[in-house]
């Protein structure tokens, strides 16, 4: 069986490593008889997954005949990025579609499966909170997006507003040194493209603003946030939970999490605090964790790693995407 990868900017070739948790998913998936194609689009393929968008793959998939249950979208972009991949028309493609967020699959009749996170170790929980910063700490990108829902904006909101506290927000990460006026022109050709999606009115609050805490990229997310009492992590759109949680989480920060609700992904409610898309209640909730004692805080931080460390193993990267593998195997031999 030719097999055709499509990578998550529609590049022809999906980017395999020497090692790490996709190579789980390529030995999974391809039998001894499989062949991978990389060349450029217009072959001969008999099964196409995609994972993003690509006019060319489909096109090439109805040059060679294929029938639909040969056909796999693994949906990880939220609509606010790429509305194009959660549009009906492109949908209608595939005849199995699998998505990491409970809310898509709902939506796009599909099959959903945990977002795979990178291995949590101990080594990462064990620093004391006492020799930790009071500051919370941000570690997230700086983009505009016109769509309503978005939550790059409150990401905005909330650390120019915490500039009021006694403690500020510390933050991290890329886009935030400048303006990306290209960024910004793409944003909005998107939505202009697909206006239906809804319009985000304060999408541009505080963009192109310097924030006078950004302390610049940070270079291992996990030697960064053991400095920090508090991790603040709010998803790109609620709708999808994201590695950022468990990356806060590892670290033995106290997390406060802006995103879809805990439960509805098999998560405790007590793993971490969950805040709506709120600017007050965001920051109302900082403060109270501010002063709060040392004891407290830790049976908090102690808390959270136990209801981390019940589900770590289920969200492995390296389970999650073999199992993906083995879904999708059986589902294109169970239709033949």
């Amino acid at each position: 069986m030719r097999v055709r990868i499509v990578g998550h900017a529609g590049e022809c070739s999906f980017p395999f490593t020497e090692s790490g948790p996709w190579l789980k998913f390529k030995k999974n998936l391809l039998k001894e008889e499989d062949c991978l194609v990389t060349s450029t689009f217009d072959q001969d393929i008999d099964l196409l997954i995609c994972h993003g968008y690509s006019s060319a793959a489909i096109k090439e998939a109805k040059k060679s005949k294929l029938p639909k249950h040969k056909m796999i979208l693994v949906l990880w972009e939220p609509p606010i990025n790429n509305p194009k991949l959660h549009s009906d028309k492109y949908l209608s493609k595939f005849g199995f579609v699998y998505s990491p967020s409970t809310q898509w699959a709902k939506n796009h009749n599909a099959l959903y499966f945990n977002w795979p996170i990178g291995k949590t170790t101990s080594e990462n929980q064990s620093f004391s909170l006492g020799k930790r910063l009071i500051n919370p700490v941000i570690i997230q990108g700086n983009k505009v997006n016109f769509f309503k829902g978005e939550n790059y904006s409150l990401r905005r909101k909330v650390l120019f507003k915490s500039l009021q506290m006694r403690y500020p927000i510390m933050l991290y990460g890329h886009g935030w040194q400048r303006v990306s006026k290209t960024q910004a022109l793409r944003a909005f050709i998107n939505f202009i493209s697909n206006p239906n999606n809804g319009l985000s009115l304060k999408s541009l609050v505080h963009f192109g603003e310097i924030y006078p805490n950004y302390m610049g990229t940070s270079n291992n997310k996990f030697t960064t946030l053991k400095n920090y009492k508090i991790s603040i992590v709010i998803e790109n759109h609620s709708s999808y939970i994201s590695e950022k949680i468990f990356d806060s989480l590892n670290s033995g920060c106290i997390t406060l999490y802006v995103g879809p609700d805990l439960t509805e992904y098999g998560l405790n409610r007590d793993m971490a605090f969950q805040v709506p898309a709120n600017l007050d209640l965001i920051l109302e909730t900082v403060n109270h964790l501010q002063s709060l004692s040392e004891k407290e805080l830790t049976e908090i931080k102690e808390t959270q790693k136990y209801w981390l460390d019940m589900v770590k193993n289920d969200w492995n990267n390296e389970k999650v995407l073999a199992n993906l593998a083995l879904s999708i195997r059986k589902n294109i031999e169970h239709e033949n």
